[in-house]
């Protein structure tokens, strides 16, 4: 059989459940402080200290015999992308600023990414895998055969509820990967299907572009990650431009080219040139430059240049 609306629905929630357990879950990962940092906190806080020695010990995380291996909240770090302070700086007028810093905290955040990521999709993977082997006996007990689940766009409902809820939270890394995980390979594998044409990803971004208080916060969130996923998010940016200029609000597109020139290290992939080059450009020069970079990118996606 295929599934009735009563099981749609109700399947709907169990999964967007699940999903939200795997986020969960998956933003404490095992991270190894140096020599240096140790020190650092023993003689700081060695309260703290104590409490580390003691969770390694438990949770049986020890990566390095030398060091001290602790949990790192991803989703804490990562969900700094849109208010970082060390990124809102006047990097194109007045002296020159150094940007090792800014680069080191990049590179940190996409390695943090690439875990945090991988552990919620390897969860989810895992997870669903045996929710819908267990759904499916549960109703071969019962005397019904489950085929495929073909979910409506009236189901999609309560997941888009949900990440709409994150974004309005200020949490765009929980709201994007909850889409993520929904669009996931597994899914297909279990035969759960979603609506034809549908994308939960382009409904979050008008939903949070047609509101004024999320849609500055959405969009720095959207530049950032897509050069700190390493191009795994890479795509939200056309998707962006492109609902931006289909609204024909030209706020839109002055909020996302005014993000684009503030942040350094997209500025410079974008147009492929480096800080000193950007540098010599007027304000005015700059701006249509990065304005007919975007153009270009909401048609051909991410050019390599700049930072890496």
């Amino acid at each position: 059989m295929d599934a009735s609306a009563e099981i749609r629905k109700k399947l709907a929630t169990l999964i967007g459940h699940l999903v939200t357990k795997c986020i969960r879950e998956a933003r404490m990962i095992p991270t190894v402080l140096h020599r240096e940092e140790v020190i650092s906190i023993l003689v700081d806080d060695p309260e703290r200290f104590a409490r580390l020695v003691r969770e390694e010990h438990t949770d049986q995380t020890e990566l390095s015999r030398e060091d001290l291996t602790v949990k790192l909240d991803a989703v804490s770090e990562l969900a700094k992308l849109d208010r970082l302070e060390i990124f809102d700086r006047p990097f194109w007028d007045g002296p020159e600023v150094e940007l090792a810093p800014i680069l080191e905290l990049t590179h940190q955040l996409t390695r943090t990414f690439a875990v945090y990521l991988g552990n919620a999709a390897t969860l989810f993977d895992r997870e669903f895998e045996a929710f819908m082997g267990k759904f499916r006996r549960s109703l071969a007990e019962a005397g019904m055969t489950l085929r495929a689940v073909d979910f409506t766009p009236e189901d999609m409902a309560v997941f888009e509820e949900t990440a709409i809820g994150h974004i309005a939270a200020g949490e765009g890394l929980q709201a994007f990967t909850y889409e993520k995980l929904l669009s996931s390979q597994i899914m297909m594998r279990q035969v759960v299907n979603m609506p034809a044409g549908y994308s939960l990803r382009e409904r979050l971004l008008r939903r949070a572009l047609g509101d004024a208080a999320l849609a500055p916060a959405l969009i720095r969130f959207v530049i950032r990650i897509s050069y700190i996923s390493q191009g795994a998010w890479e795509d939200m940016v056309p998707a962006l431009l492109a609902i931006a200029r289909e609204s024909g609000d030209e706020w839109f597109m002055r909020l996302i080219v005014d993000a684009a020139e503030k942040d350094v290290v997209f500025s410079c992939n974008l147009l492929c040139r480096s800080y000193e080059e950007i540098r010599t450009l007027d304000a005015t020069e700059r701006r249509r430059e990065i304005t007919g970079a975007l153009e270009r990118y909401e048609h051909t996606g991410w050019r390599s240049g700049g930072f890496h």
